[in-house]
């Protein structure tokens, strides 16, 4: 069972419970999943497969390969691409999303309303903030569900840092908010994992929280302070992808949705 998946079962036991309604939301955000395609006239433009339910039309993705197998066929033409990037491709479309049809696996309909809804959470950046930090603690307390929650959101900062430590930061005007810093080498990633902290916390139970973020590279003499009084979270090796020719494979430049 997919995380995706898993996220629905659990929404589909307490289906009024609005975190486990995000936590379904903020699993199709991460995961890598595959459109299934009617024809790919080039590598800019594909068409993809679309299901009607109740006159309203869905175009169909899958979570795993084998299940698009399962419902399409061996030969199926497919697009893999990330449900962050399908989400905003899909924003301005009058089409919703369906998960796993035709396949005997668990399936999810997302309709229009609540991707235009996702998107525009996703579109929204956090705010950079100059005051300085004072003094780092032991973090705040959080329940079992948020540390997790937390946990498996941090996954998605794959080879983008070597780790990150979780404190209580006190800063100039004597504001105290848990902070995440992120450890190593990452030029071109503190804006990406910043927004990756602010969609945790628009997902979980902390929405409305104030936390902050830091960096810092691997020899800065705040690290050992850090580790002494904060909880490490290990972030996962950056993995080589194999090669897979095929439409929007070209970084930066998303095929168009037809």
């Amino acid at each position: 069972m997919t995380p995706l998946e898993r996220a629905i079962v659990m929404l589909e036991a307490t289906p009024d419970d609005t975190t486990r309604f995000s936590a379904v939301m903020e699993r199709l955000v991460d995961a890598e999943v595959f459109l299934a395609l009617e024809h790919a006239t080039s590598n800019e433009e594909v068409t993809p497969k679309t299901v009607q339910f109740h006159e309203q039309e869905y175009v169909a993705i899958y979570d795993t390969e084998l299940r698009l197998s399962e419902s399409i066929g061996g030969e199926a033409e497919y697009l893999s691409i990330s449900g962050r990037a399908l989400v905003q491709m899909l924003a301005d479309q009058r089409t919703g999303i369906a998960l796993n049809p035709g396949s005997t696996a668990i399936g999810y309909v997302f309709e229009l309303e609540t991707l235009r809804w996702l998107a525009q959470s996703l579109n929204e950046r956090p705010n950079e903030m100059s005051q300085q930090i004072t003094q780092v603690s032991a973090p705040p307390t959080l329940s079992a569900k948020a540390l997790d929650a937390l946990s498996v959101k941090l996954t998605a900062a794959q080879g983008l840092a070597e780790y990150v430590v979780l404190v209580e930061a006190s800063d100039t005007d004597d504001n105290k908010n848990p902070m995440l810093c992120f450890v190593g080498s990452m030029p071109d990633s503190q804006a990406d994992l910043a927004k990756l902290v602010q969609e945790y916390l628009q997902f979980s139970d902390q929405d409305g929280a104030a936390w902050d973020v830091s960096y810092l590279a691997q020899n800065h003499i705040m690290v050992e302070k850090l580790l002494k009084v904060g909880l490490r979270f290990d972030l996962p090796a950056l993995e080589v992808a194999a090669d897979r020719p095929g439409p929007g494979t070209v970084p930066g430049q998303p095929p168009i949705l037809r």
